[in-house]
């Protein structure tokens, strides 16, 4: 982009000689070949990687050791220890109440043995022009509210651990078992 703006520099002021510092002239660096060799490298990633852990080790350290202080000072964990005993004794007795326990096992016993139909349904329903809209509608929703780009960040980090684990639920779930008889 040009201006039409003139840049004039000012020349610079005239001090008096004993105002003036003397800047020493150092020799030009000469960077050597072996600078940026592997070992250079792999050294510099060796060093890194163990500032990086001592100081993850230090923050932990004096985390833990403020978490003591403090827990100490304010006794935490006995009143974090009340308050989740509190708590729960409050769900059982909301729990026995209105029977919210037997009222999800019923649901999800009955989720479970129709899950077919029920997947037969949406699917019919989504084959639909309101239920195509309504699809439409939810994933611009779900894309420009961010809440997609969360799924798929946290999915990034999540999956690589959980795979392996339902993998492996699904494989034992739809095995068939062989028993071998020896003789």
């Amino acid at each position: 982009m040009a201006t039409l703006a003139r840049w004039h520099l000012q020349p610079p002021t005239a001090r008096p000689l004993a105002h003036r510092r003397r800047i020493p002239r150092r020799a030009a660096t000469v960077v050597s070949p072996r600078a940026f060799s592997r070992a250079d490298f792999d050294g510099f990633v060796r060093r890194a990687w163990q500032g990086a852990n001592a100081g993850a080790e230090r923050f932990a350290f004096e985390a833990r050791q403020a978490a003591q202080r403090l827990d100490s000072r304010f006794s935490i964990s006995r009143r974090l220890a009340d308050a989740s005993r509190a708590a729960r004794a409050r769900a059982v007795e909301i729990d026995a109440e209105f029977g919210i326990g037997r009222r999800w096992r019923s649901f999800s016993v009955d989720f479970s043995r129709n899950w077919p139909r029920y997947r037969r349904d949406i699917n019919d329903f989504m084959g639909t022009p309101i239920g195509r809209a309504l699809a439409t509608i939810f994933f611009l929703w779900l894309a420009l509210s961010g809440w997609l780009f969360r799924i798929f960040i946290f999915g990034t980090f999540v999956l690589p651990f959980a795979a392996p684990l339902l993998l492996g639920t699904f494989a034992n779930r739809v095995a068939i078992e062989v028993r071998v008889h020896l003789s």
